[in-house]
């Protein structure tokens, strides 16, 4: 399984080429991606009561789901999330499909939380992007100077993974 990003490899950075919404591939058994998805899980209860009581700087919260159809597996940020009673959420697919078939750019999805694999918001007081740890993932396969560039920019901290 590899995670993609809404990108083939290249001379430009990955912030680019993520902006031109083209994919980018990591495998999930990767160090820096299981460390990914371990510390979105730690703290998606802290997340999602972050985002039940969400302060006016605080934005943009969203869930990474991953979505499998056959050997396919492919990741979607969904905003406009809410959770349902049985432990399952609902939010809107905020970026194209390109592997996957069953969803669409715009589609409201239902999925459990074991489908949950990150999570992000902005915290404006700060300007910078919290959560967002594949981002964090994908930046060390990045030319040390282009993902410090890439932290700079969103005010990211990628201070917790080794």
């Amino acid at each position: 399984m590899s995670l993609l990003v809404g990108g083939a490899s290249g001379a430009e950075d990955l912030v680019t080429r993520a902006a031109r919404d083209e994919l980018v591939f990591m495998r999930d058994e990767s160090s820096a991606m299981r460390q990914a998805f371990d510390k979105a899980s730690r703290t998606l209860n802290d997340f999602l009561a972050k985002a039940r009581a969400a302060k006016p700087e605080h934005t943009a919260f969203a869930l990474k789901v991953a979505v499998s159809e056959g050997d396919n597996t492919e990741y979607f940020w969904v905003s406009h999330f809410s959770e349902l009673a049985d432990g399952r959420f609902v939010g809107e697919i905020d970026n194209d499909a390109r592997m996957v078939k069953t969803v669409k750019l715009g589609q409201r999805y239902v999925f459990p939380r074991s489908r949950v694999v990150d999570w992000t918001y902005i915290d404006r007081g700060r300007q910078a992007m919290v959560g967002n740890f594949t981002l964090c993932a994908l930046l060390t396969q990045e030319k040390p100077a282009d993902a410090e560039a890439a932290k700079q920019k969103f005010g990211l901290d990628c201070s917790w993974l080794q």
